[in-house]
Formats: structure tokens, C-alpha cells, sequence
């Protein structure tokens, strides 16, 4: 009699769980907008184009062009003829077009982890195959993803790009400098004010730019976190409860940004919208060759799993892998701001730059 190991695996399930996992596992990779797509038949180094959507659909004013009027006035018998009444379409308010521009995103990169399962290990040592085999992998595709994240933010979300006068009309960047730490309580308030001012700042160059206020963040590295979290007037999302935004490392809301610390980051914050930045993530069709596999995407990440047999080693092969792209939203061609055209640029994000000075001694 044919004998089986004892997990039934459902290609699609599994998939749809492993994503599940990865989501929740993910800090960084959570904030930005993403596209996905399945069954993808391009390969590496592909651009793919994602539409932007429009920002608003202009209004126009309209009034009645035609005025009511009885043309027989004076008899009081006699109703003004159907034909005198306005014409509808001479108050009918212009159609807006949705005007929905595309840009360009690159898949730059295939990433991949697997884990051999031989026939020892799935008889006695795999009792849970989520905690035991999806969960390191998924775990090790969310660690990859934070520490990639990571070093784009510091590479891309500036306003270096903007000319002068796009910089007066907006702003830009945001330098401060605060004092040196000497552990007095003087010198910790001052170094939380400059910190506030620079908030302020920075909230008011994303105002200008029209960058809606909702889903704002700042990513901070641990020493910026330790100068808010010794602020007074910073609100902690301890007292909150919200357990979710604890493990995505918001350790509170500032001037209406969410805080997001990560080890990636040093004296530095980078401010932007959810959607200054998209992660876009496709998947290849199954290959003949693997046994099983299945191609899911859950909140915009696209994974594949396939399963494998290793005849010379006598071992499953259960592997995860996506191909992905970043990029920066910029604005459409005719972007403007009070007059001034911005084009397609990148406003949707700003850097802060930190400089610790010795204090001036009286």
C-alpha cells in the first residue's frame, strides 16, 4: 500500500497563507503604495507602467444662460409654451476627463529563499508546517524587503531635484541642527524643539505641495526616536493600544505624521506620503518542471511557491520568490503650484538633515 506524509498541501492556500504572513511580518514594506501582478510573461529587467491617478477633476461654475419667462405677459390664462423654458444643456456642467497619466517601473531585481524538507524531516521532525516552514521564510523575505526599503528611502525620498525657484515656491529639503547631548534637562528640551520646528517645517513644504494629510509618515533611526520619545510634548501610541501600529514600530503621531523608527537610519528623518513611493511585485507562471506550485497576491504583493522534488537528495524543495521594482511617484507634466510649474518632479516626500553642534557657552 502507497503511503503518504502526513500534511496535504494546497499549493493555493499555502501561497495565500505565506503572503498573509509576510504582510503582517512586514515594517517598512508595509507603508508604501503597490501594484502586483500574476502570471507575469516579461522577465527581469522589464518595465511594466502603473497609471497615476488623477489628482481632482476641475469645477466649473455655471448659471442658468437663459432666464424663465412668460413671453405673453399680462394674460393670466395663458401659459408660457413648453419651448420658452431654458434649455438644459446651457446649465450643464462641463465633463471632466479622468485624466490618469502612466509611469514607468523597472522589475530590477528576483528575489528567492527555499527550505529542503528530506523525507526524515517531514516523517518525524515537521509537526506545523506554518510555524516550522512558512514563517522563517516568510520572515526572511519581510527582514530583505525592510533592509531594501531602507536603503531607497535614504537614496530617493529628497527634494535635491527641485530648482531654485521650485524650492521657493514649495520647499525643499529641511537642515537643522541642534545641540550636542549633555544629559541636562535645558539641553534635552532644546533639542526637542529644534526637532519640532523641523516637523513643522516639513509639514508645511508637504501643505504647499498639496500632499493630502492622511497617511503621512516620517521614518526615524533610533537616536531621533530616543530625543522625541525624552519630549514632553510627544504623544506615544503606547497609551493608544493600538497593538498593529506597535509591530510596524510606530511609536507615536507627531504634528500628524506617523513615526516609524528602524535601525537602517541614523541623526536623519525622511517625511512623506504612503503614496510618494510604490513597490511593484509580479510573478512568472508556474515552470513545467516544478511538481506543484501557485501564484497569489494578498494587499498588492505578488508571490509564487512552488514545490519541488530533488531526486538526487531525496528532499522536498518548497521556495518562495517575486520579482519587484521600486519607484518615486513623481507629478504629472503640468503640474503646478501657485503659478509655479513643478512638472514631474518629486514632491511628495522631503529629507531632514541633522547636525549635532557643540552649544554656544555664554
Amino acid at each position: 500500500m502507497a503511503t503518504t506524509h502526513h500534511f496535504n498541501l494546497d499549493p493555493k492556500q499555502v501561497t495565500i497563507a505565506a503572503l498573509g504572513l509576510l504582510d503582517r511580518q512586514l515594517t517598512l514594506g508595509s507603508i508604501p503604495a503597490r501594484y502586483s501582478e500574476l502570471n507575469f510573461e516579461g522577465g527581469l529587467g522589464d518595465v511594466i507602467n502603473v497609471n497615476r491617478p488623477s489628482r481632482s477633476i476641475p469645477v466649473q461654475e455655471t448659471g442658468v444662460s437663459n432666464i424663465i419667462k412668460n413671453t405673453i405677459t399680462g394674460d393670466k390664462n395663458v401659459f408660457a409654451a413648453a419651448a420658452e423654458r431654458p434649455d438644459p444643456t446651457s446649465r450643464r456642467a462641463p465633463n471632466g476627463f479622468i485624466n490618469e497619466t502612466r509611469f514607468p517601473v523597472q522589475l530590477t531585481t528576483l528575489v528567492q529563499n527555499a527550505s529542503p524538507l528530506s523525507m526524515e524531516q517531514v516523517a518525524f521532525d515537521l509537526k506545523k508546517f506554518g510555524g516550522q516552514i512558512l514563517a522563517p521564510l516568510t520572515r526572511g523575505m519581510a527582514e530583505y524587503f525592510d533592509d531594501t526599503i531602507a536603503a531607497w528611502i535614504k537614496a530617493n525620498i529628497t527634494r535635491s531635484a527641485l530648482t531654485t525657484a521650485q524650492k521657493n515656491a514649495i520647499g525643499g529639503d529641511v537642515e537643522v541642527s541642534i545641540p550636542a547631548y549633555d544629559g541636562s534637562r535645558e539641553n534635552m528640551m532644546e533639542r526637542a524643539l529644534r526637532l519640532r520646528t523641523a516637523f513643522v517645517d516639513a509639514r508645511l513644504a508637504l501643505r504647499r505641495a498639496n500632499v493630502p494629510d492622511s497617511e503621512r509618515y516620517v521614518i526615524v533611526g533610533p537616536e531621533v526616536e530616543a530625543i522625541l520619545l525624552k519630549d514632553p510634548e510627544f504623544v506615544s501610541v503606547d497609551y493608544s493600544g493600538d497593538t498593529n501600529a506597535l509591530r510596524r514600530a510606530i511609536i507615536g503621531s507627531y504634528y500628524g505624521f506617523d513615526v516609524v523608527v528602524h535601525n537602517s537610519f541614523d541623526l536623519e528623518m525622511y517625511f512623506f506620503h504612503k503614496s510618494a513611493f510604490l513597490l511593484a511585485t509580479v510573478c512568472p507562471a508556474i515552470p513545467m518542471g516544478a511538481v506543484t506550485g501557485s501564484v497569489q497576491s494578498v494587499n498588492g504583493i505578488a508571490t509564487r511557491m512552488l514545490v519541488d522534488y530533488d531526486y538526487d537528495k531525496k528532499a522536498d524543495t518548497i521556495g518562495l520568490d517575486t520579482m519587484y521594482g521600486f519607484t518615486t511617484i513623481k507629478e504629472d507634466p503640468d503640474y503646478n503650484v501657485r503659478g509655479t510649474v513643478i512638472g514631474e518632479k518629486f514632491v511628495r516626500g522631503l529629507k531632514v538633515n541633522i547636525t549635532e553642534v557643540e552649544p554656544v557657552t555664554p
